[in-house]
């Protein structure tokens, strides 16, 4: 696939933890499949991390996949000084392209499925739910979203 070659290339030796950064998008990807998405998703899946991840800009994804997917990797893309200016960057950008909110969701559900438990990241990603609930959870279906719920619970028991 075309954007699973581009995506793969610009993220180049990065790593997620351990493993190859490959592995991350694959996981998405999965999710993504788990749930029936194609069409523009297919590129969006592995290209949701490109631009804030690496030196490749917004319009080159636009010239080589189209707008569709240009928008939904721009809303899903976390650009700021903080954590929190990157979050509140993708919330704006889901509210502006409802469609996206699958995207990052299956992003999440990647991270947090990966996150060991007891770990500094799913904590995290406990602490943030409500935000990103408020903000993906009204574009997303059910099942898809019980299964970050699923995830997240088993972080929140360790925490406590």
């Amino acid at each position: 696939m075309q954007a699973e070659d581009f995506a793969v290339t610009a993220h180049g030796d990065q790593r997620y933890g351990e493993r190859p950064y490959r592995d991350h998008l694959a996981a998405v990807v999965q999710v993504l499949r788990d749930f029936g998405y194609a069409g523009p998703y297919e590129a969006a899946r592995w290209l949701h991390d490109v631009v804030e991840d690496t030196p490749v800009e917004l319009a080159t994804i636009a010239e080589r996949f189209g707008p569709d997917v240009a928008s939904m990797v721009d809303a899903v893309t976390g650009l700021g000084a903080t954590r929190a200016e990157r979050n509140v960057r993708i919330y704006v950008g889901i509210a502006r392209d409802p469609r996206a909110a699958v995207v990052k969701l299956a992003d999440r559900i990647a991270n947090v499925e990966a996150a060991p438990i007891g770990s500094d990241h799913g904590a995290r990603y406990a602490r943030e739910a409500d935000a990103f609930d408020s903000a993906v959870r009204p574009h997303v279906p059910a099942p898809m979203w019980s299964r970050l719920e699923t995830a997240l619970l088993q972080h929140r028991s360790a925490a406590t």
